[in-house]
């Protein structure tokens, strides 16, 4: 896993910092090589000492300051201005020596994906992966797992960077209850009952050929297997089941 990158990514409060805190944590008990790197430039504190922080460029209490703007449009000028620093941001995180490269992101997720996050991707030496993380208890929801399946699509289409699908905090739900959930989606009533059951079926016949990795960044509780399946995104084959 020399000279790999891994971008995390997920909705707000999915446990992104935590999991690049403690997934960093057990790469270095294994022996490897870890740098970390934040790109939120919101957050007050984080769990890990970054080795490149881009609040140390710009901080959303300072844009908001600067510029006028409320929170979310201080966010999204955040993200305008890593896209517009992007080749200056790689050239510095490219720079730190590690085995591999913990990338954290801000909690907008949809901010970061449409402004900076593809072109910082791209420009990141090494192999890249992005690691979308959701909060397992969505899947409890009505139609959860097609919604988590969907947005996994969806960002790897946008990141352009091979994408594995996590569900963060299984240690807070019941895994019989979860599994029965993304085998057999509860339906719901209503005139989009039949739209959602429809959307179900289209988004198994379209979602990569890639398991879904259970974790818990809190107890350590499935690293092994998503150690794995990011080993596995260099397979020639694609096939990740």
């Amino acid at each position: 896993m020399n000279g790999l990158n891994l971008i995390l990514l997920g909705t707000a409060g999915a446990g992104k910092s935590l999991l690049t805190a403690r997934f960093g944590n057990w790469l270095e008990e294994m022996g490897r090589k870890l740098a970390y790197i934040n790109l939120d430039p919101g957050c007050e504190s984080t769990p890990y000492e970054p080795d490149f922080d881009i609040r140390r460029y710009f901080t959303i209490s300072e844009l908001m300051r600067k510029e006028g703007l409320g929170p979310n449009g201080a966010m999204i000028r955040a993200c305008e201005l890593m896209e517009e620093k992007a080749h200056e941001l790689a050239l510095h995180m490219n720079s730190i020596e590690g085995d591999i490269r913990m990338v954290d992101t801000p909690g907008q997720m949809e901010v970061f994906l449409f402004h900076g996050g593809p072109e910082i991707a791209r420009l990141m030496k090494g192999f890249t992966v992005c690691v979308f993380l959701m909060d397992a208890r969505i899947v409890l929801q009505s139609f959860g797992g097609t919604f988590v399946r969907l947005l996994g699509i969806s960002v790897g289409l946008r990141m352009g960077v091979p994408t594995v699908n996590v569900l963060n905090k299984v240690d807070l739900i019941d895994k019989e209850k979860l599994s029965k959930a993304l085998e057999c989606p509860e339906p719901t009533e209503g005139v989009l009952s039949d739209l959602a059951l429809q959307l179900s079926k289209t988004v198994l016949q379209f979602r990569l050929p890639a398991r879904l990795v259970w974790v818990s960044a809190l107890t350590g509780e499935g690293f092994s297997e998503l150690y794995d399946l990011i080993q596995e995104t260099r397979c020639a084959c694609g096939d990740l089941t």
